[in-house]
């Protein structure tokens, strides 16, 4: 396992999580991909964000490494919502400002 203290960690969750140990973490920011499939004017998409697959898996991982009395906040788009609070909760989430 890796330490780190004090740091941003800019990657993706599913590979970078399983470095870090259980309870080691006090807040995570996270933007995911929204599941829209999004496609910009030219074209660019945002990868992953065309299946749900790495949702659950996520949110799991990133209840395991949060502390007691820590904080995970995201951002997700409206139109799945619903996919989104059941991986929060199938992880042990409690849902606060809903």
């Amino acid at each position: 396992m890796t330490i780190f203290t004090n740091t941003i960690l800019n990657a993706d969750c599913l590979k970078a999580l399983p470095m870090l140990q259980d309870g080691s973490v006090k807040f995570i920011l996270t933007d995911p991909p929204y599941i829209t499939r999004y496609k910009s004017r030219d074209g660019r998409t945002v990868p992953n964000d065309d299946n749900d697959a790495w949702l659950k898996p996520a949110f799991a991982e990133m209840y395991r490494v949060l502390a007691n009395d820590s904080f995970c906040v995201t951002f997700y788009g409206w139109p799945m919502a619903d996919r989104f609070m059941q991986a929060y909760r199938t992880a042990g989430f409690a849902s606060w400002g809903i």
